[in-house]
């Protein structure tokens, strides 16, 4: 006699699939129309197929060479789709100018995991906790789009992503890369979540700082900061950042701040935490985050005058 399966807890395999795999856009879009689901790191492919009993067709992105390009000009990086996590983590180049993004890139799943999965994959799955995505919204990151007839437009993140694992993409429509605002002079940006294991876990909280200061490197003269996992999109604690803006960096400012920044979010109580365990966490990693950023700020500072 055969177990019965609970509809909630379904096994987890992968079901008959076709794989396409094209070499260019054209093709791509051709496969896209006939019903393949793009793939691109595929590491949430057996977990979405096993709860939805989908797709029957895959077509892999990884054949479009525009999308492995990292492209840097200026305080501008686009980065392709195709780029995995593991490389961009790896870039000192990039760490330089997109912090926050690169520390969240360091610490998604496993090793392995980031050898497979790429950035626009990230922010395609639209989690709530995705640890790059506060990275993303402190760096002004826009997503690059593209259809079937070649005509492209670019969307602020926080309006692409619209709600838990949805976007607003339309149809006919895929993510080609994501543009991101790269730090400027006098600038710094940090990221850090909490999690009960060290890797292959996910966030209770997270969040992400960019900082710049005036010209005398202790007032602030522009602050962003982004919230993950305590609400049902990333947040943007901008009254938080708002009060640091014309102020230094003391006990009492950041204080207030961290404590603006736990009202803010939108946690809810589950198995892993309590929301009220996860406003605590939003107010300390806040206030630890904010400094990191500023410290890279004055880290270059010292290392130039040491030049």
């Amino acid at each position: 006699m055969m177990p019965t399966v609970s509809p909630v807890l379904r096994p987890s395999y992968l079901p008959p699939v076709e794989l396409h795999r094209p070499n260019d856009l054209g093709e791509l879009f051709a496969c896209v129309a006939a019903g393949a689901c793009p793939l691109a790191g595929g590491t949430d492919l057996v977990v979405w197929a096993s709860q939805r009993g989908e797709p029957r067709q895959l077509a892999w992105t990884g054949g479009i060479d525009e999308w492995h390009i990292v492209d840097i000009s200026g305080q501008q990086v686009r980065i392709g789709a195709a780029v995995p996590l593991s490389r961009i983590a790896r870039s000192g180049e990039l760490r330089s100018l997109i912090s926050a993004v690169i520390e969240g890139a360091s610490v998604v799943g496993s090793v392995q995991l980031r050898n497979q999965a790429t950035l626009v994959g990230n922010v395609c799955t639209a989690s709530p906790g995705g640890d790059t995505l506060p990275g993303l919204y402190v760096h002004d990151a826009m997503v690059d789009v593209v259809n079937a007839a070649g005509s492209r437009r670019s969307i602020k993140i926080s309006e692409f992503i619209c709600a838990p694992g949805k976007t607003n993409l339309a149809p006919g429509e895929l993510v080609a890369g994501v543009t991101v605002r790269g730090l400027g002079p006098l600038e710094g940006s940090a990221f850090c979540r909490f999690t009960q294991r060290n890797a292959l876990d996910l966030a209770l909280a997270s969040v992400a700082a960019r900082v710049r200061f005036e010209s005398d490197e202790q007032t602030v003269a522009q602050a962003s900061i982004a919230l993950g996992a305590v609400g049902p999109t990333v947040l943007d604690a901008g009254q938080a950042a708002a009060l640091l803006v014309g102020r230094t960096l003391e006990p009492t400012q950041l204080r207030e701040c961290a404590n603006l920044a736990a009202e803010c979010c939108q946690p809810i109580t589950d198995h892993r935490a309590s929301a009220d365990y996860r406003r605590q966490l939003v107010r300390a990693l806040t206030e630890e985050i904010v400094l990191a950023a500023a410290k890279q700020v004055t880290a270059g500072c010292a290392s130039v005058e040491a030049s």
